[in-house]
């Protein structure tokens, strides 16, 4: 018996076949370039870019000497800095406020009409998403030119204006938020059409059988059941509009004064404009945990459990 025990072997794990070997190989040489293109164009950057904002970093400069987190309080004592976050923070709630509104009301106008309607008007609404954005800003500067601009004759003939959107300090941002939502409300209406189509036709027909009329249709049918959607574009309109660049840029350059200048605005003259590289850094990665902050507050108090 001892003996038995003594010579007894444990049992072999199985051995893999040939074939789900290949399989194996093939899909790691597959991913092998992906990771790489990862690690190197995403990861490492992240962490140089870190590294960066730990030292005295001037684009110019041969001597990068680590200070830590001086550039970070340097961020926090800037007032330009508060008044780049408090012109990001207007722009990033309007945008996403007026954007959601309008994308959710033109999605259920267009989901109302019949073929072939809904495919022009589709095609419409979207066609100024896919148009570049420094386009549509030259544009724009045109349209909001105090003397020849086309919105300022229009409101000189009803008796109204002229105005000098893009020069007043008090009418540049509302300018530039009705901009870019007539830019991207397409993208959101386009969420909003894919969300009503996974609504079942027969809860409305129940709703009208029930005496129901469609604006109740709309309140306790549609918005709770679009809950998931809305928040995709909350999250992701919220995030694009803390990134708001381009039409800054092009269409007033941050002025008058601070009056628009951003906070990636303020990213981009730090480090190409007076070329403080760490300084830069510490501003993007104060910009990156806020925008991480905001996008979990809604992702936990926004998420909600569905069903039909």
């Amino acid at each position: 018996m001892a003996r038995e025990l003594g010579t007894s072997r444990s049992p072999r794990r199985p051995r893999m076949s040939s074939g789900r070997a290949k399989q194996v190989w093939f899909i790691v040489l597959g991913l092998t370039p992906v990771l790489l293109y990862f690690l190197v164009f995403s990861v490492y950057p992240v962490f140089s870019a870190f590294n960066i904002s730990l030292h005295r970093w001037g684009l110019l400069d041969l001597n990068r000497p680590f200070i830590g987190g001086s550039n970070y309080q340097w961020a926090l004592n800037d007032p330009v800095f508060w008044v780049s976050l408090k012109n990001t923070f207007y722009y990033a709630f309007y945008y996403v406020l007026w954007g959601t509104v309008l994308g959710l009301v033109l999605a259920v106008f267009v989901n109302s009409l019949v073929e072939p309607f809904v495919t022009v008007m589709r095609g419409v609404i979207f066609m100024p998403v896919v148009t570049s954005m420094v386009a549509v800003s030259l544009m724009f500067v045109w349209l909001y030119q105090p003397m020849y601009g086309v919105l300022n004759y229009v409101l000189e003939f009803v008796g109204l204006g002229p105005y000098d959107f893009l020069n007043s300090p008090t009418q540049v941002m509302p300018s530039i938020v009705a901009m870019s939502v007539w830019k991207s409300v397409g993208y959101t209406m386009v969420l909003f059409l894919a969300g009503l189509t996974t609504i079942p036709s027969e809860l409305y027909e129940a709703a009208r059988v029930d005496g129901a009329s469609g604006l109740q249709s709309f309140i306790h049918i549609t918005i709770p059941l679009l809950k998931p959607t809305t928040l995709f574009a909350l999250v992701t309109g919220m995030i694009g509009g803390f990134q708001v660049f381009t039409q800054i840029y092009v269409m007033t350059g941050g002025g008058p004064g601070t009056a628009s200048r951003t906070l990636v605005m303020h990213i981009y003259e730090t480090g190409f404009k007076f070329f403080e590289m760490g300084r830069a850094s510490a501003l993007a990665f104060l910009l990156f945990a806020l925008v991480l902050v905001i996008t979990i507050l809604q992702l936990k108090y926004l998420r909600a459990d569905f069903e039909y």
